[in-house]
C-alpha cells in the first residue's frame, strides 16, 4: 500500500486511484506522480498529492511501510525472473545498467540491507518539489459546462 493511495484515496476519497513511480533510465529518469479525481476535488486531491510527497521526501517512510515493501519486493521476486524471458530481460537489464553480474544472486540480501535512512537519503538527493511540472487533464470545471 503506497502512502500517496493511503492518504488521497483511502482516508479522503479523493481518487479513484493515486500512484507514484520512477522510471529507471541509463541516466536520470522521471518520477512520476499521479491520480484520478473528479473535476471539483482536483485543486484539494492536488493538494494532499504534493503534501504529501513532500512530507516522504523529507522525512522518508517509516518503518513499517519500508518493511511492508521491502515484504512485497522479497515476496515477487521469484515471479519476476520465473521464466527464460524474463531471466533475459535482466541480463540485459545487467549490461545496459552496468549492474555487477551476480545482480540477481545478490538482489534480495541489497533490498533486506536498505534502511530509512537510506530511502529518506536517496529521495532527498534525486527529487526537488521546487523543480516538481503539474499537467491537469480533464473536462472543464461543472459551472462551465
Amino acid at each position: 500500500m503506497s502512502r500517496i493511495t493511503e492518504e488521497v484515496r483511502e482516508k479522503r476519497g479523493l481518487s479513484y486511484s493515486a500512484n507514484s513511480y520512477f522510471s529507471p533510465q541509463a541516466g536520470k529518469g522521471p518520477f512520476t506522480m499521479s491520480l484520478q479525481t473528479r473535476n471539483d476535488q482536483s485543486e484539494e486531491a492536488l493538494k494532499v498529492l504534493m503534501e504529501t510527497a513532500n512530507k516522504f521526501i523529507a522525512d522518508g517512510p517509516t518503518d513499517k511501510e519500508l518493511e511492508a515493501a521491502k515484504n512485497n519486493i522479497v515476496g515477487g521476486f521469484a515471479l519476476r525472473i520465473d521464466s527464460n524471458q524474463k531471466i533475459a530481460e535482466y541480463v540485459a537489464a545487467i549490461g545496459f545498467y552496468g549492474l555487477p553480474l551476480d545482480y540477481l544472486d545478490t538482489f534480495i540480501a541489497k533490498v533486506q540491507a536498505v534502511t530509512v535512512v537510506d530511502v529518506a537519503k536517496a529521495f532527498k538527493a534525486r527529487l526537488d518539489p521546487s523543480r516538481f511540472q503539474t499537467v491537469l487533464v480533464g473536462g472543464g470545471a461543472p459551472s462551465a459546462r
